[in-house]
């Protein structure tokens, strides 16, 4: 008997609304679930994750927020985490945005050396993060042998997932952050069809994780928060005032942005419309290449006017502050980041002024975490609008209030200060010079072949070159081989036991058919060299230069690759933009900070535009898909217990529904009665498979024994006998006694479930075995007699509502759905579906050939064995 052990652990997000990070293991297969960080980048936040980090074996990603995603640049790098790394296409590139933005936010603000771009540049890479496409099984090898992962979406970002992890029978849907509704530029979740059922592929699994996030929260219609969101934004421009709307920098700003955009373009708003994110060149570009991944409506409109929406054509780009000072006078601002804690959103707000004018409109449309700005201002917000009723979106709040606010400024060095860092800067060139000169000399050697030794003598053209290097290397205290006692000095009466060896360079001459190769670097001088070693290593592969004051900074093509060309020659090797480096920064400065009281007398306003499930269509998605056990996460405390409650009211719902807590380990393991059995080559020949969804089935006859002493079932199959010989085994079975006959089936069947049994001293041992034997052949005919009288098994399920769609689409047939759920097709044939077994009735005349159509389209729903 087969069962997969499973266990499951929070290493965050757990009865709070921090970031998402889990831990799933299927037998020996160890697989994280989401890697999410906060932009306050506290390192505590992941001793959990550094726990487990080396022993994951595969990294999934449902979202390229940094809530789903923000660790996993410094677990790979500073964790010790080498698993692969799975999302789909957008959530690789927006996500690698996400951190680029964040990254850059963080310098902003202060002294950020918890990870750097090369870190985010090497989670990202292709050879660690694989990327795939919808509806795509991938199987995945190693300790995860016999695990399939499908990604589907979630309709909550642009390459949102769900995800599905099946081995053998085992089922498990990991499905978080998802939304039941349409966007302007994204469809609505899988989970949920148009009929209110799930999908096939969707039911019925073993474990469903899922989130809490809006347990409790009922949203109005979308046409209602759109409307509350665009009378805010004009309402206030009429006014004089501006309108700022803190986002994140690639996900849901995407809707904000085509959103507005469209509005813009419709009504011809004379005021600017601005997006403000370290990244929105590219965030636009990468957008304009995602189509295949966009909703319907985009498709359409892309499709209509031959014109990509996200090339936009009031949408204004901005990546610096100054940026701001050409449109002066009102104006609407996206501004990265959602949490106002750092960002451009936050200093907008703070160092503008902006938060002072009273005729100005800060409109959150997420929540961010408990303790960030923007969620101090959503709680001001909601304790002054009230309880509001599903109808009612919730009107503009004007504040007045002094907020006492840590400030960091950035300030260039003076003084010691200033003469340390220049020591500091010589320093660390003179290393890097050496180390790049260091490693000019072992090329050589490495690549070089050996000269005669009568030209050992001799000095060739690079001979200053070389002489330089035996000077450097020498001072520095370098030698050819390890010494052991190089540092020690011998006395009188004892030695150093060591091997000195002066720095040798040996001057090698490679040939090929034309004679000796030329070497570029031989006529380069020392500093030269030094130089462009130093500039490969630290920006190879895309990564940045290093500035004044040591930090990674972004590279271009050349001079004039800015993000304003429009990124279509960009090398994909090099994605950042060097306009997302101030100038500023290549001054030696540090960061001071200091406290400020903030006057705060702007309106504020909530407009839910997050793009999540409420807890009403929750409840119908997971009624729907009826999952056997459910663990429910990302959600405080309190919302996590009352939608546990409300779930275990519903009767048709599961039992057994955990809320874990952080760091507590679940085995949600599930015993199941399944052999699995490998069959041979022939065997497998021989079989007529029937392709059923993602299933391959066919039928066999056999019986499973597991012989005594033994833990391996064996599959017995039927032998091809005659009839008659049947009924001759049937007439010896005849002859026996009651008794014997009795024993000789109980023989045959304790012989196949591999038990033992003592026999009677009454009978003699020539008896047992011909009764054990009559037994056995006894079985071997009944599973012929089986396989002879097998009669066609239909497996599936079908629904008529989606089988009327079938018949006009294959067959042009055209079918009505009268009461007591019967299917009228074309008035001649009529399908009806019993409520109670399931099966399928089919009423007609053969004499019509629409018949025949709907029994061939019919057959086709099923896989027939």
């Amino acid at each position: 008997m087969e069962s997969n052990y499973i266990r499951f652990t929070a290493l965050q997000g757990s009865k709070s609304e921090s970031a998402l990070c889990y831990l799933l293991e299927i037998d020996e297969a160890k697989i994280l679930l989401d890697c999410g960080w906060n932009d306050a980048f506290d390192v505590e936040d992941l001793k959990q994750l550094k726990r487990v980090a080396r022993d994951v074996d595969v990294c999934l990603l449902s979202h390229a927020t940094l809530h789903h995603l923000g660790a996993l640049a410094y677990a790979r790098s500073y964790l010790g985490l080498k698993a692969h790394t799975y999302a789909t296409f957008p959530v690789k590139d927006m996500g690698h945005l996400t951190m680029y933005d964040a990254w850059q936010s963080k310098r902003a603000a202060e002294d950020f050396t918890t990870f750097n771009l090369e870190d985010v540049d090497h989670a990202f890479e292709p050879k660690a993060l694989i990327c795939l496409r919808y509806q795509e099984p991938t199987a995945l090898s190693g300790k995860c042998q016999g695990i399939v992962i499908t990604a589907s979406s979630a309709g909550h970002t642009v390459g949102g997932t769900v995800w599905r992890i099946s081995k053998d029978s085992e089922s498990i849907l990991y499905a978080v952050d998802f939304n039941h509704r349409r966007d302007k530029h994204l469809d609505s979740t899988i989970l949920l069809g148009r009929d209110g059922t799930a999908p096939e592929m969707f039911r019925r699994p073993s474990l469903m994780i899922t989130d809490a996030f809006n347990a409790g929260e009922v949203q109005p219609s979308r046409q209602m928060r759109d409307k509350a969101l665009l009378e805010s934004v004009i309402a206030t421009l009429n006014t004089g005032g501006s309108v700022l709307l803190p986002t994140d920098s690639s996900a849901r700003v995407l809707e904000l942005s085509y959103m507005l955009d469209s509005y813009w373009m419709k009504n011809r708003v004379p005021f600017p419309l601005i997006l403000l994110t370290n990244s929105s060149y590219r965030t636009a570009h990468f957008a304009t290449s995602m189509m295949e991944w966009m909703g319907d409506t985009v498709q359409s409109q892309l499709a209509d006017t031959r014109e990509n929406p996200f090339q936009f054509k009031y949408m204004r780009l901005c990546q610096r502050l100054s940026d701001l000072d050409k449109y002066p006078g009102p104006k609407v601002i996206l501004a990265s980041n959602l949490s106002m804690e750092t960002g451009f959103s936050r200093e907008v707000f703070l160092k503008l002024n902006w938060s002072q004018n009273p005729d100005n409109t800060l409109i959150l449309t997420e929540r961010a975490l408990p303790g960030e700005l923007a969620r101090f201002l959503y709680d001001e917000w909601k304790a002054n609008v009230g309880e509001l009723s599903t109808r009612n979106v919730g009107s503009e709040v004007q504040m007045d209030m002094v907020l006492r606010l840590g400030v960091n400024h950035k300030v260039l060095l003076e003084g010691q200060e200033l003469a340390e860092f220049v020591a500091a800067k010589e320093a660390r060139l003179e290393r890097e010079r050496a180390d790049a000169l260091l490693l000019e000399r072992n090329r050589r050697t490495l690549l070089e072949e050996e000269n005669d030794s009568d030209d050992e003598g001799s000095l060739d053209g690079d001979a200053q070159n070389l002489v330089e290097i035996d000077m450097l290397l020498t001072k520095s205290g370098s030698h050819d081989v390890y010494m052991k006692d190089a540092t020690k000095s011998g006395g009188f009466f004892k030695q150093t036991q060591s091997y000195r060896m002066f720095p040798l360079v040996e001057r090698r001459k490679k040939f090929d058919d034309y004679g000796e190769s030329i070497v570029v670097e031989h006529f380069l001088s020392a500093s030269s060299a030094a130089t462009g070693a130093s500039e490969n290593r630290h920006g190879q592969g895309g990564r940045g230069d290093v500035d004044a004051n040591g930090d990674s900074r972004m590279r271009g093509d050349g001079p004039d690759d800015g993000p304003g060309d429009g990124g279509d020659d960009a090398d994909e090797d090099t994605p950042m933009d060097t306009d997302m480096i101030h100038p500023e920064d290549i001054l030696p400065s540090k960061y001071v900070t200091t406290e400020h009281d903030f006057i705060i007398r702007c309106k504020v306003r909530y407009v839910d535009l997050e793009g999540r499930a409420d807890e009403t269509a929750m409840r119908t998605i997971v009624q729907a898909i009826a999952p056997r056990k459910m663990i429910l996460i990302h959600g405080t405390e309190e919302k996590t217990e009352a939608l546990c409650a409300a779930y275990l009211q519903d009767e048709d719902m599961t039992r057994e529904i955990y809320t874990p807590e952080v760091g507590e380990i679940l085995n949600v393991s599930e015993v199941t009665n399944m052999y699995k059995i490998n069959l041979t080559d022939a065997l497998m020949s021989s079989l007529s498979f029937s392709k059923l969804g993602e299933y391959e089935l066919a039928y066999l006859v056999g019986q499973v024994q597991v012989p005594s002493g033994s833990n391996a079932p064996v599959l017995g199959m039927p032998s091809v006998e005659a009839e008659g010989e049947m009924k001759q085994l049937t007439a010896q079975a005849a002859s026996l006694s009651a008794a014997d006959k009795q024993l000789a089936i109980q023989q045959g069947q304790e012989q196949a479930e591999g038990t033992s049994m003592v026999v009677a001293g009454d009978h003699s041992t020539a008896t047992q075995h011909q009764q054990h034997q009559l037994a056995l052949q006894i079985q071997e005919q009944q599973l012929e007699l089986l396989a002879r009288e097998h009669k066609p098994v239909f497996v599936g399920d079908l629904k008529l509502t989606e089988f009327k769609e079938r018949l006009w689409r294959e067959g042009e047939i055209h079918a009505d759905l009268m009461g007591d759920g019967v299917l009228v097709c074309n008035q001649v044939v009529a399908l009806r579906k019993s409520e109670k077994t399931g099966q399928i009735l089919m009423e007609g005349s053969p004499m019509s050939p629409d018949y025949y159509k709907v029994r061939k389209l019919l057959y086709k729903q099923f896989a027939i064995l």
